[in-house]
């Protein structure tokens, strides 16, 4: 039998393609289901959760970095989310398009993570785990808050649509 290893030096060629698939997919416009909107970050909050409450528990700049993290991830998501277009298609659905500056500054989040995580991991200063939890409360935030706008969003646009009555 035949092992097949992962060949590492094409990792950066894979990278940018998926980030490339990605922004393709972000700058179309789907159909969003309004149900299905929160899933993903009510899952998120489930799967981190424990992770985030073990780590911000441990000290209190621990808490402060943690709760810095979710802060700037939810200022973060505010942008992107004011950032997408939201339209109500016919049939009453919403009709999501992100733009060329939502996925700029989705790609500049991504490069501060990469960047931040190997700058402070590599002062020593903070502890790999609460670094961890720090980026995964961005991420959470970021998500939390973007579809929080857009579904704000959504609600505005349709009682616009609703005759008063």
């Amino acid at each position: 039998m035949t092992v097949i290893y992962p060949d590492f030096n094409n990792m950066n060629q894979t990278f940018l393609v998926i980030i490339v698939i990605i922004l393709i997919l972000q700058l179309r416009e789907r159909k969003v289901k309004v149900r299905k909107l929160f899933v993903m970050p009510v899952f998120m909050v489930l799967a981190t959760g424990a992770v985030l409450y073990t780590s911000a528990s441990s000290s209190i700049t621990a808490f402060a970095l943690v709760a810095a993290g979710l802060a700037v991830g939810i200022g973060m998501g505010i942008v992107i989310g004011s950032l997408m277009k939201v339209n109500i298609h016919e049939d009453g659905s919403m009709v999501l398009k992100g733009s060329i500056l939502a996925v700029v500054v989705w790609i500049a989040l991504i490069g501060v993570k990469i960047l931040g995580k190997d700058t402070l991991g590599g002062t020593g200063y903070i502890n790999l785990s609460v670094l961890t939890s720090i980026f995964l409360s961005m991420t959470l935030g970021a998500m939390v808050a973007r579809r929080a706008y857009v579904y704000r969003e959504y609600l505005k646009q349709k009682n616009l649509q609703t005759p008063a009555q």
